[in-house]
């Protein structure tokens, strides 16, 4: 069983490190978006979330799953899609 365990977590180490690593989809400058606490909402679905703006100007890379938010000297935020709104930003 400790054999199956190390022989599996070395081909998925050894897939990991010879898979291409993902480029971003588009980055940019934002000029505003809301990073919610949950999933956005479907109509129909209730309860409450809380979200916050990302300061503008941050750097934004838009992933296939997910988007990274890094502020000017400040720490970088993942998002998966469906846990934010409004994304505006300046391409570069």
């Amino acid at each position: 069983m400790a054999a199956l365990a190390i022989g599996t977590a070395f081909i998925l180490g050894f897939n990991w490190w010879t898979s291409p690593r993902r480029k971003a989809i588009a980055t940019g400058t934002i000029e505003r978006v809301t990073i919610w606490a949950q999933p956005v909402q479907r109509p129909g679905e209730t309860g409450s979330n809380s979200g916050h703006q990302a300061p503008k100007g941050s750097r934004v890379e838009v992933y296939e799953h997910f988007i990274l938010v890094t502020p000017a000297g400040g720490p970088t935020e993942l998002s998966p899609h469906g846990w934010y709104t409004n994304l505006e930003f300046r391409a570069n």
